[in-house]
């Protein structure tokens, strides 16, 4: 019995040891988990007070950013602003005297007011509508017409009021109320819809196409009438036009064209005429095709007084088609280049080879039949000289480049003497054939 007792005495004991365990246990639970509560909650209301700051500045930036716009708009609107104003202030007193004319005639003055209201409501409604006609790009004539048809009748109303009941500078001062109002609103759609330069400058050009080539453009305007509808645009259908009337291409006319032609005609007999050496001629020349000021020939030529004689004995050489020292021409076609020949566009003043040396003169004066250029050769001789030249060529070489360095002689005549050397032998191949046979 006492074992028993003992037994649960100890058991009760444990339970007791093993309760109280549970309930520190629970507390410490407990404990933890309001820790983290209160812990949890701190967050939150950081977090809480956090956001509401990031909104308040956000509000603030969201006030300042509309600040800043309305400001800007206010800005770049600030033309719009005044016009308003001054609108409004010519727009009331223009109202309210048709309202005064109206009724003083004999009108009720709801009816009195509706009219005067309908008048100028009129020429406003008009005068929106061309603003969002230009927005959108198209005709506001139509707009404009109606918007000065109101206003004029309105003004009519006005000066006949102004001047019956208070004179003659009021009546006129009560008619431009109701016309300043459009006037400034036209101004301020003219400033905020203007073309940009470029456009300005392209009608500017087409209007004056139209004054200065009226035919052209007449014609070009029946071109494009009678073709589909947009297959032929105005340039094509302009230039086509210049054409039917001047046969050229837009720009140059038959007259512009023989009056150029004539100009140079009497620039080269200016040159021939007051030049003195072939020399102050070339100079002349190149002062003329380069823009340069009306050359002033004779003595004053930039070529000194002792080498004028030999500048001009030099140029007479050179320009001689049939002398040595004339200048090379181009061949007239590939077959005539010499195999492995380049052309050089310097064109050097001789045609013999850039690596040939030239034969020094004998020192000394030269006698004045020495420095005497040679006579010019007839065809005859040239002809025999190409024919003892060229016997031994085959017939691949035989070409006028070849004839023309060998016997330094234009190039046209070089053609002419390839052509008969050729005619030649192929005369006498078939004088040989039949022999042969």
């Amino acid at each position: 019995m006492n074992e028993h007792m003992a037994f649960w005495h100890e058991q009760r004991r444990q339970d007791r040891l093993s309760e109280r365990e549970q309930d520190r246990v629970d507390r410490a639970e407990r404990a933890a988990q309001q820790r983290e509560a209160r812990r949890l909650e701190r967050e939150q209301d950081r977090d809480d007070r956090a956001a509401a700051r990031a909104e308040k500045r956000q509000d603030r930036a969201d006030r300042r950013t509309r600040q800043r716009e309305r400001r800007a708009w206010a800005v770049d609107n600030g033309a719009l602003i005044c016009t308003a104003i001054v609108m409004a202030c010519a727009i009331v007193p223009a109202v309210a005297s048709q309202v005064i004319a109206l009724s003083t005639a004999g009108l009720a003055l709801l009816l009195a007011a509706l009219l005067a209201v309908m008048l100028e409501g009129g020429a406003w409604a008009a005068t929106f509508g061309a603003a969002k006609a230009a927005r959108q790009g198209r005709p506001t004539g139509r707009y404009r017409a109606a918007t000065w048809g109101c206003a004029a009748l309105a003004a009519g109303v006005n000066f006949w009021h102004g001047s019956r009941d208070y004179g003659l500078w009021l009546g006129v001062v009560l008619a431009l109320a109701s016309l300043f109002a459009v006037a400034m609103w036209e101004l301020h759609l003219h400033g905020a819809h203007a073309p940009a330069g470029e456009e300005r400058e392209r009608t500017r050009h087409a209007r004056q196409r139209r004054w200065h080539h009226r035919k052209v453009c007449r014609t070009a305007d029946r071109l494009m009438t009678a073709a589909p509808y947009g297959t032929l645009p105005t340039e094509d259908a302009f230039a086509t036009a210049w054409r039917v009337h001047h046969g050229t291409a837009p720009g140059l006319t038959p007259d512009l064209l023989g009056a150029r032609l004539s100009a140079e005609s009497r620039l080269g007999q200016v040159v021939e005429t007051a030049a003195d050496t072939g020399a102050q001629r070339i100079t002349a020349r190149l002062w003329s095709a380069d823009w340069q000021p009306i050359p002033i020939v004779g003595p004053t030529c930039p070529v000194p007084a002792g080498q004028q004689h030999r500048a001009s004995m030099t140029v007479e050489r050179e320009s001689a088609p049939d002398r040595p020292g004339s200048i090379p021409a181009l061949p007239d076609s590939p077959a005539d280049r010499l195999p492995g020949m380049t052309l050089d566009l310097a064109l050097p003043r001789s045609s013999r080879p850039l690596g040939a040396r030239a034969p020094r003169r004998p020192p000394g004066r030269l006698s004045r039949s020495s420095r005497r250029p040679p006579a010019p050769r007839t065809e005859d001789e040239l002809f025999a000289q190409a024919r003892a030249l060229t016997a031994d060529w085959p017939d691949d070489a035989l070409s006028a480049e070849a004839i023309r360095k060998a016997l330094r002689i234009a190039p046209s005549r070089a053609r002419a003497l390839r052509d008969a050397l050729k005619a030649e032998r192929e005369a006498a191949a078939r004088l040989v054939e039949p022999s042969a046979a």
